[in-house]
Parts: C-alpha cells; sequence; structure tokens
C-alpha cells in the first residue's frame, strides 16, 4: 500500500551543528532528533502566542520523525536494525559486511526494497559512492564536515581565553534535512507549519548565536510504499514506551538501539535557565525494529529539581513507525 506522510524540507543557509549530548563540539551528529524537533517547535509555537494546552493539543495531533538527510529528489531514511537482505555484486560473501556495515543511509527505493523483505543486489561502483548513503540515483554532495577552533572568555576575563573545535555541518547546494509528519487530525496543521516558519528563522542546534541552523522549510508530501500484514515495524524517531507498550517476549523479538537524552535547557524562557541540565532519559533510536503492535509511546517532562522552574520541559517519545516485513536476531541490542 502507499502511504501519505507530510513532508517538511529543511534548506539551511547557515552550517550546522548537533550536539551528540557530551561537553565537546568537535563532533556534530548527523540526524536532528524528533524530541529535539518537537521540543523547538513548541517553544515556537509559544512565541507565536499559543497556550501550552494548545501546543499540547497540536503536538497529541500528530507523529513526527527524526530529520534525515535528501539530496534533490531523493529522500534517504535510517537503516534499520536487522540483517539486511543485500547481495553485492561482484564480491565474495564473506567480505560484503564491512561495507553493509558503513552503510547508515538508504534511498526511498532501497527502504522500501528492504521493509518488503524484495531481494537487493547493490552494485559497489554505482550505489556505493559515498559510503555512508545508498541510493539508486548518482548523489551529489548531500553534507561536508568541517572542524573550525574558537576560544571560551570568562565573563570577567579572569582566566585566559581556552581554545576548543567545534563540528558543523555545511549541505549541498541540493540537499538537507527533511522531517515526516503524520498526522491524526489536520485541524492544527497551519499552526504547526507557522511554527516551522518562525523555527527557521530562529534557528535549531547547537550555536544559533554564532550564526548556525538557520533554514527555509518547504512544505510537500512523501508517498512510501509500505506492505500489509507486517509482523514487525520500525521506528522513524526517537521512542519512549509507555508502560503498557512492551512485553518481555516483545523485546525479545525485537532489534534495537539505545541513546542516552538531556542537555541543558536551550529554549528556556527565563534567560537564567539556559545553563539548567533536564533530567536524563533513555530512549530507543530511529531504526529500531519492534512487533507489529500498537505502541502508544509517551511525552515526559525531564523538568530538573530547582527552585523557581514553573514549567515543564517536555521530550516526545512518540515517533512514526512503519510496517517491515521479517526480523532477524542483531547485534544491536
Amino acid at each position: 500500500m502507499q502511504q501519505q506522510f507530510d513532508c517538511i524540507k529543511l534548506n539551511f543557509t547557515s552550517p550546522l551543528h548537533l550536539s551528540r549530548g557530551r561537553e565537546n563540539f568537535d563532533e556534530s551528529a548527523r540526524v536532528l532528533h524528533s524530541d529535539t524537533l518537537v521540543a523547538a517547535l513548541f517553544v515556537a509555537a509559544r512565541q507565536l502566542g499559543a497556550s501550552e494546552s494548545d501546543v499540547l493539543a497540536m503536538l497529541d495531533s500528530l507523529r513526527l520523525s527524526s530529520a534525515f538527510p535528501f539530496w534533490q529528489s531523493e529522500y534517504f531514511f535510517p537503516k534499520p536494525m536487522m540483517r539486511l537482505d543485500f547481495d553485492m555484486k561482484g564480491v565474495p560473501v564473506e567480505k560484503q559486511g564491512k561495507p553493509f556495515k558503513k552503510i547508515r543511509f538508504l534511498g526511498k527505493s532501497w527502504f522500501e526494497k528492504i521493509i518488503h523483505s524484495e531481494p537487493a543486489v547493490i552494485d559497489k561502483d554505482k550505489h556505493l559512492k559515498n559510503k555512508e548513503f545508498l541510493s539508486e540515483q548518482s548523489v551529489g554532495l548531500v553534507y561536508k564536515a568541517e572542524v573550525t577552533q574558537r576560544v571560551t572568555i570568562a565573563p570577567d576575563y579572569s582566566e585566559d581565553a581556552l581554545p576548543f573545535y567545534t563540528e558543523r555541518m555545511y549541505f549541498g547546494k541540493d540537499a538537507g534535512l527533511y522531517v515526516l509528519v503524520q498526522w491524526q487530525d489536520t485541524a492544527a496543521r497551519d499552526m504547526f507549519q507557522r511554527s516551522f516558519r518562525l523555527l527557521g528563522d530562529m534557528g535549531i542546534g547547537t550555536d544559533r548565536s554564532v550564526g548556525n541552523g538557520f533554514f527555509d522549510p518547504v512544505f510537500e508530501s512523501l508517498f512510501l510504499r509500505t506492505p500489509d500484514n507486517a509482523a514487525h515495524q520500525c521506528s522513524l524517531g526517537l521512542y519512549l514506551p509507555a508502560e503498557n507498550d512492551l512485553s518481555a517476549d516483545d523485546l525479545d523479538n525485537s532489534s534495537w538501539g539505545l541513546t542516552k537524552r538531556g542537555g541543558y535547557i536551550a529554549g528556556a524562557p527565563n534567560p537564567d535557565h539556559i545553563t539548567l541540565r533536564k533530567r536524563s532519559i533513555y530512549m530507543f533510536e530511529e531504526g529500531s525494529v519492534f512487533p507489529s503492535k500498537p505502541l502508544a509511546g509517551k511525552r515526559v517532562d525531564l523538568k530538573p529539581n530547582w527552585q523557581g522552574l514553573d514549567y515543564a520541559v517536555w521530550r516526545e517519545g512518540r515517533p512514526i513507525f512503519v510496517p517491515i516485513h521479517q526480523i532477524a536476531n542483531s547485534d544491536e541490542n
């Protein structure tokens, strides 16, 4: 069957740095996680004058994917965390593991083959020119990463300036990130799109104050060929299970990775709070595969225990899931 999603392309007008949850900045994440994106949209909608209850109602009416790379008309999806049924043309089976491991993103047609468990033969010279991306197209520059040196200076100049390094991503002319939206009720679509436009002007990611993370959003649709009656489903965003979502048997029949989410309250309405750390939580990563059953997920408040902090710090754990036909044991979990 064909599933239709709203699709927002983020055409970046400046470089981007995405925190990996560490104190150093010398490496940027390659994916803009769904919980970060939802938190940023929450702040943008509030700045447009919407009440907290209206914004939460908007978020309840949709599910959002993480933001993945695109190049022209090619949309890249996360590689599912399962043994992939690929055959590499002209390469002995015992030597195929290394190039498979380097693949991080599958072009839309390859992703559709995988979730249908269809035979997939890779021509290494044609399809793997960029080892990170697998595509039927001859893909140009998606992004390049550059590390630059900066210095931090004490506010009172009482200490020597300390150098540090930061990696920033520069997207190619025809490339950027895209986000999928699955609506349960489209009544809030106008608020959502206005919030997204404001977010492009506000910027996203780290170091927005020095010109990072600004983009122009383009609103389109995307159709994905998905299987009927699939036994499993693949997450396209970070997933935080609700209390009764997954049993021990479900987890034994799943393949997943975990990531720790926390960091600073970057979007705090009070400037005095932006250096406070949220409480941390572990979430299932993009590409995790679970049995095909309703998975509600949940949103949690990670507000730290701090006097005078009288607002919630929401993290979203209800991503988009797409059906996937088969799963094999994996080393991911």
